[in-house]
């Protein structure tokens, strides 16, 4: 059945909306309507309740909905629809569905079987169990995401009246967190909730511009410049690094991580080759500021003298970095952010030493691979570093 002349504008419109915010729209679900005359006999076939107004197959990722329904559309087809695509806990879901069907065809691939011989089979097999147990676990966050699509697309196409009819119909906890999730939107905007509910980020500068004007708002017109950089995965958090004043800490989630320097602190950074000041700079993308001053920053690293002070800076942030992470051993992401951070420091002072300027993180570990010792003049740093095998060694300063 093909969608009528309501629905196809309401597909085409979130599409659009979609594919502006975050860079994709699903692609891979289809949608299926049936007919109002025809749902009683089919929610029956299916096993659903018939006031039910649609679902979400995963196993052939195919939303179907009661005849024009936009709540269920943005619910089933949107929510459940693009959460399957484009998370990964939803791709799991997908490939669960996806095995325990293959297995079922083989089960009963030679003759008749009844419902109930496919709840036998169900109940002794693996796959399903680690499926049961799987969507248990993440229905919560299932269904809030689906409702709180419906919340999102019904502001966007001027139905936010019938998403408050469908609320009205909600238990008390149903609504809380639901509630949780419109707050949240509203204070961070919707871009920072696709992202906190786990859907793949497409990053480009002009797409975290937006994000970081939604989640500092105000603060951001005392920030000099921002940058975006790291490995840009579609599941890696967005790093992004901000030169100014205003935002008053560095904040971390699993899909932000915002590094976040004062002029003060950027200027005798840029001054000693800090690893935390180069990697961004010399590898990171304008989001926004005065791109002229952000390229004079770059020939500035690749024509300044290399220091002597340069250099103990780098040993001095290792060393303490080394403390940080044997302070922080039970919490594994501290504990290997510190250490990534004192090896790249300690890599860093060693390049430098040889007159190298290592602007990537990967550089910066393959160079260290190799056995250096190094000797700083005056003696202050004496024996500062023994041996670098992959394990930092250094002296307290």
């Amino acid at each position: 059945m093909q969608p009528n002349i309501k629905t196809k504008y309401l597909l085409d419109s979130s599409n659009q909306f979609y594919q502006e915010t975050l860079g994709y729209k699903p692609e891979q679900t289809s949608l299926q309507q049936i007919p109002e005359f025809k749902w009683n006999e089919f929610a029956t076939q299916r096993g659903l309740n018939p006031n039910s107004s649609g679902i979400y197959l995963p196993r052939n990722q195919t939303a179907i909905i009661r005849d024009e329904n936009p709540l269920s559309l943005f619910h089933e087809y949107f929510g459940h629809g693009i959460y399957s695509e484009q998370s990964l806990s939803g791709r799991k879901l997908v490939d669960l569905e996806r095995r325990l069907l293959e297995e079922e065809k083989r089960e009963f691939s030679t003759g008749k079987f009844t419902l109930e011989d496919v709840q036998r089979f169900r109940q002794q097999n693996q796959t399903f169990q680690e499926l049961d147990g799987f969507r248990k676990q993440n229905l919560l966050q299932y269904e809030t995401f689906a409702i709180w699509t419906e919340y999102l697309l019904s502001g966007e196409n001027g139905l936010r009246d019938l998403f408050g009819r469908k609320y009205d119909s909600l238990t008390g906890q149903e609504k809380e967190v639901v509630n949780s999730a419109i707050n949240f939107s509203s204070q961070y905007g919707n871009l920072a909730t696709f992202y906190v509910s786990s859907l793949a980020r497409k990053t480009t500068a002009e797409r975290v511009k937006r994000l970081l004007e939604d989640v500092y708002g105000s603060k951001l017109q005392d920030v000099k410049f921002a940058l975006l950089y790291g490995s840009k995965k579609e599941f890696s958090d967005i790093d992004v690094f901000m030169v100014g004043k205003g935002i008053p800490n560095e904040a971390h989630s699993d899909w932000l991580d915002v590094k976040y320097k004062s002029h003060k602190e950027f200027n005798l950074g840029l001054k000693n080759f800090d690893v935390r000041i180069l990697t961004p700079l010399m590898n990171g993308e304008l989001i926004f500021g005065d791109r002229n001053y952000f390229e004079e920053l770059k020939k500035q690293i690749l024509s300044q003298p290399i220091t002597e002070e340069a250099i103990k800076h780098n040993l001095k942030w290792s060393s303490r970095m080394q403390r940080l992470k044997e302070e922080n051993t039970e919490d594994d992401f501290l504990k290997n952010k510190f250490d990534g951070y004192s090896k790249t420091y300690l890599a860093n002072a060693l390049a430098l030493r040889e007159g190298l300027r290592l602007f990537t993180k990967e550089d910066l570990l393959s160079y260290s691979q190799q056995e250096k010792p190094i000797e700083l003049k005056g003696g202050t740093e004496k024996n500062a570093i023994r041996k670098y095998d992959g394990n930092v060694s250094t002296a307290s300063f």
